[in-house]
């Protein structure tokens, strides 16, 4: 697996891991985040298939918003969303972020076991937020004083809560 910083060149391959979601982003949506002020957008690569996932970052004043981590449907819970998270963490506390923020629908089980492993709390819902009676949780992860080197001892950090 590698995770790259994308480019616009890998507008292509994003578009198409799109492709495999209901509510899929728009090439110019992710155009957007590749050439936004302040953005991170990481690419999750698998040698010969191309793009398997994607993940972007905002950082506004002293919060970093986790806007989007899609992993095509074949490369679910192999550590591809995780590795994109803790990069964008490790980014996130490198620019001074003191805070990051995150939108995950309620029924979303398995990224919200892995946002709360990375000690990740929910901090309020928004109703209907995905549609008709689908929920979205805000979790939020404070970074003040934590270390960059840290974080991928999050998830041992968050068992002992």
């Amino acid at each position: 697996m590698n995770v790259d910083i994308a480019t616009i060149k890998d507008l292509p391959g994003i578009v198409a891991l799109e492709a495999n979601f209901d509510t899929a982003w728009s090439e110019q949506s992710w155009l957007d985040e590749i050439t936004g002020s302040g953005r991170l957008v990481l690419i999750a690569r698998k040698k010969k298939k191309g793009v398997v996932g994607v993940a972007c970052f905002q950082h506004v004043d002293e919060v970093v918003d986790l806007h989007r981590i899609v992993v095509a449907p074949d490369y679910r819970r192999l550590g591809f969303a995780r590795v994109m998270l803790l990069a964008g963490l490790q980014w996130a506390i490198e620019r001074g972020a003191a805070r990051m923020l995150l939108e995950v629908d309620h029924s979303n089980g398995p990224a919200i076991t892995l946002y709360r492993g990375y000690g990740f709390r929910q901090v309020a819902i928004r109703k209907d937020y995905y549609g008709p009676g689908a929920d979205a949780l805000i979790l939020e992860r404070h970074l003040e004083g934590v270390d960059a080197d840290s974080v991928g001892m999050w998830d041992v950090e968050a068992s002992h809560d």
